[in-house]
């Protein structure tokens, strides 16, 4: 069973959708080119050097030096020099875990996990059991001697990012034979 506390139970749905309006007008505010910078900046878990932020970001080099000693001086970013090379990261503070709740990227573990998969030897099919949520999936690989270890290995890298997924190796006759007897009912939906 499942303890939640007072405060996770009486979370009321309409603050919830207040929230996600704030946050989607607030981001809509923010320049497209201060945007895609902050966007490559806040899901970075490394310093980046002005080259890099430029190119992931898709802003031209002048422009993203003049907003990166903007968001300097706002304190959001702080630049580390040596000799002739400088790179940038996020401060530690409350402004800049605002702007990495706006601007967080929802990882797509399932995404991720079929384009790791997709290509493996063996592998017929990869259907999704039951229905997909978030940070959790389930799912069946379809086939002939398909390598567990490497999509064990895939899952573990998940795992890290916080993203659940359950897998199950079947042959087709297997997975056939347990459809007729009823043991995979419910919501199914091939992914490959």
């Amino acid at each position: 069973m499942e303890c939640r506390s007072k405060k996770e139970t009486n979370i009321n749905p309409k603050k919830i959708v207040m929230i996600m309006v704030k946050k989607e007008v607030l981001g809509k505010l923010i320049d497209t080119k201060t945007a895609a910078i902050l966007n490559v900046i806040l899901n970075s878990q490394e310093e980046l050097y002005l080259k890099e932020i430029a190119l992931k970001s898709g802003v031209s080099i002048t422009s993203t030096f003049r907003i990166l000693q903007e968001l300097q001086k706002l304190g959001i970013l702080k630049r580390r020099e040596w000799k002739t090379s400088k790179v940038y990261s996020c401060e530690k503070n409350e402004k800049v875990d605002f702007l990495k709740e706006l601007f967080q990227e929802e990882l797509d573990g399932l995404k991720e996990f079929l384009t790791a998969t997709r290509e493996l030897p063996g592998v017929q099919n990869i259907i999704l059991h039951g229905a997909k949520r978030k940070g959790k999936a389930n799912v069946l690989l379809i086939g002939e001697n398909i390598e567990a270890n490497k999509v064990e290995e895939v899952c573990s890298q998940l795992r890290e990012k916080g993203y659940e997924l359950s897998y199950l190796t079947l042959t087709k006759n297997q997975y056939d034979q347990m459809s007729k007897m009823g043991l995979y009912s419910g919501e199914k939906k091939v992914l490959k």
